[in-house]
């Protein structure tokens, strides 16, 4: 694995969680040509409420992310690259995810929210423990262009 100065398929990005015995520092979101083309349709549909000051934002399944926790045998160099920066591209093998540190707990119910200004957060939750888990805010209109 190692950072990329151009867009890649995958997007290394801060995350946390609410949990008082569980990690969660990073997450890896999978940007795929489908993936582009499903953010440009939801920024079309967040611009056609953009005046709606009630609404917050929109919220759509999607489970083009996985979360994952620090490690100092596997991967250490993560902690500094998200030491500098909130994300990075990233160059790496399927076969690498299985190298990465998953949280304790089982994760499910993945969202998508989209704000009314383009920006949108990914968010998971504990199946047994309701915890949540969500990354740090980013672009639409960045990564899909």
């Amino acid at each position: 694995m190692k950072t990329s100065t151009k867009p890649t398929e995958y997007l290394l990005i801060k995350a946390m969680t609410n949990s008082e015995w569980d990690d969660c520092n990073f997450a890896i979101i999978n940007i795929n040509k489908d993936w582009k083309q499903n953010q440009k349709k939801r920024l079309e549909a967040v611009k056609m409420v953009e005046n709606d000051y009630d609404l917050k934002w929109l919220n759509y399944a999607d489970t083009n992310v996985e979360f994952f926790k620090f490690s100092e045998e596997k991967y250490p160099e993560v902690k500094e690259w998200l030491s500098e920066r909130n994300q990075v591209f990233i160059e790496l093998e399927k076969e690498d995810f299985k190298n990465f540190t998953l949280p304790e707990n089982n994760l499910h119910c993945y969202q998508m929210q989209v704000y009314k200004n383009g920006n949108a957060i990914y968010n998971a939750f504990g199946k047994h423990t309701s915890e949540e888990f969500w990354t740090e805010e980013f672009s639409l209109y960045h990564l899909t262009q």
